[in-house]
């Protein structure tokens, strides 16, 4: 019985002294040089004024995490839905705003690519909208042509993903 205790007691000390944490306590999270306006948002998608769907938009870092460059996708990247756009932009950070003018489309099948997008009236406004739980989100919003849907204007509008249940579409 005593070596029972013993052995116990040995491995209590044992893990008391691994349980020691001696990392650096710097919490400090490092973002992508397109923080704030990278991101998902969940936004309605509008033509020529109707709503046509709810969708995820996603503005993400380039790989060499240019400061004035980011990817923009709508839809999935094997979406090949007219509304569906996936491609590298300008953005100014410093001014919550993207843009894009006649830059290939590459939602749907990225080796057949032939078609084009244009983005206008781009911006990110933080703490500008409301989402349907409530939570104040950062809003997005833009208009965007492209040549998959000559003549057609989308616009966009919709909030930061919060991870709520209710604010997803």
């Amino acid at each position: 019985m005593k070596q029972i205790t013993y052995i116990c007691l040995f491995l209590l000390a044992t893990l008391s002294l691994v349980s020691c944490n001696s990392e650096d306590r710097d919490y400090d999270i490092e973002y992508t040089a397109i923080h704030p306006l990278g991101g998902q948002y969940v936004v309605s998608i509008m033509k020529n004024g109707v709503k046509l769907i709810d969708s995820y938009c996603t503005l993400s870092n380039t790989t060499n995490n240019d400061a004035d460059k980011c990817w923009i996708r709508i839809g999935s990247y094997t979406t090949a839905a007219a509304y569906a756009i996936n491609g590298k932009i300008a953005c100014d950070v410093p001014n919550l705003t993207f843009s894009a003018t006649d830059i290939e489309n590459l939602a749907g099948n990225v080796v057949t690519s032939t078609h084009k997008f244009t983005i206008t009236n781009a911006k990110v406004e933080l703490k500008g909208i409301k989402a349907p739980s409530g939570t104040i989100a950062d809003k997005i919003s833009f208009t965007y042509t492209t040549t998959k849907d000559p003549g057609v204007v989308y616009t966009v509008e919709g909030w930061r993903y919060t991870g709520w249940p209710e604010d997803d579409y």
